[in-house]
């Protein structure tokens, strides 16, 4: 895990292991933690750790290597922190074929709310144990948008969102 950039003053981690459950929910506090000290708001932060959760859980479940790449930064942008949070997996292609529906229909919405809205009614049908809400949740409740891309078997979802400072905090602008 590498923790800091010396270099500057802007926050990074990224995490590579074998995603288990126990570890999703572990990681989830660490950055709901980690943006409540640099962030000093605990909805945003909330949110924050609320959408790594999501995005974990699916690596989780649909890994084809059992393998999972995290990457959370934070870097000031234009007096505002700009937080990125990055998952990179292998697939099989049944998979692929479903989550980039899934995504183009997400990341393509309008009207987050509305689209989570209707991701609901839709898990209430829904019969292959699945709810399907985590990338609308990730839209709706966490305010964050949603890009991605696939190259070959690799999944690299991406959320990202912009969050006001505390004041003190002493983080300099990305060139």
């Amino acid at each position: 895990m590498r923790a800091e950039c010396p270099e500057s003053d802007d926050a990074l981690f990224e995490l590579r292991f074998a995603p288990s459950v126990a570890l999703v929910s572990t990681v989830r506090r660490f950055v709901s933690d980690f943006y409540d000290e640099l962030l000093q708001d605990r909805d945003a932060s909330h949110r924050l750790g609320m959408a790594t959760h999501e995005m974990l859980e699916n690596a989780v479940h649909y890994s084809s290597d059992h393998r999972s790449e995290l990457v959370v930064s934070l870097h000031r942008v234009s007096g505002q922190f700009l937080v990125t949070i990055r998952t990179t997996n292998r697939a099989t292609d049944e998979r692929l074929t479903k989550v980039r529906r899934a995504l183009d229909e997400v990341v393509t919405a309008e009207d987050p709310m509305d689209l989570y809205n209707q991701l609901v009614r839709r898990a209430a049908k829904r019969t292959d144990g699945g709810s399907g809400l985590g990338l609308g949740r990730i839209r709706a409740e966490a305010d964050l948008a949603l890009s991605y891309s696939i190259e070959g078997d690799t999944l690299v979802l991406t959320a990202e969102g912009r969050f006001p400072p505390r004041p003190e905090t002493q983080l300099t602008e990305s060139r």
